[in-house]
């Protein structure tokens, strides 16, 4: 095992994993237990559990996990830059995107329009989390535990 070959392996996932976390595993999964070796299925299982646990992306959380058990410290660095790389990227031409045509009329209509969907989206489940819960129900529902573990 080489860091190069941990860092590809990594790169490739955050290529082409779209939609969050969880459908990254499969991926993850092909690569470290099928191809590669690295974990038995059984560590995949702990790995699935460790990365739901932990605070932060699931995808980065088992690039590290996967990367500190097969490479130490490098390892880590390796996997979690590889699976990284590819949003950073992403993110850096879209924001470059954005200042060179940040003026032109029709992306500030369109980016106009997007404020209020996004507010509503984020209102309407709030609202859904707390129609849903039960009467006279102490318990918090995940909007608020997620809140108050950010200190919001």
């Amino acid at each position: 095992m080489s860091l190069l070959q941990l860092f590809f392996s990594f790169l490739q996932i955050g290529l082409f994993s779209f939609g969050g976390g969880y459908a990254a595993m499969p991926l993850i999964q092909e690569q470290i237990v099928t191809r590669h070796g690295w974990l038995s299925v059984r560590e995949f299982a702990d790995l699935v559990t460790i990365a739901e646990m932990t605070p932060g992306p699931i995808a980065v959380n088992a690039a590290t996990f996967v990367g500190t058990k097969v490479g130490g410290l490098l390892g880590a660095l390796a996997a979690t830059a590889g699976v990284i790389l590819p949003a950073c990227i992403l993110v850096t031409c879209i924001a470059g995107l954005y200042l060179k045509y940040r003026s032109v009329s029709i992306l500030q209509s369109i980016l106009g329009s997007l404020r209020p969907a996004a507010l509503s989206g984020v209102s309407g489940r709030r609202c859904a989390e707390a129609l849903c819960r039960p009467a006279g129900s102490s318990q918090p529902t995940r909007a608020e535990t997620r809140d108050t573990a950010s200190g919001a």
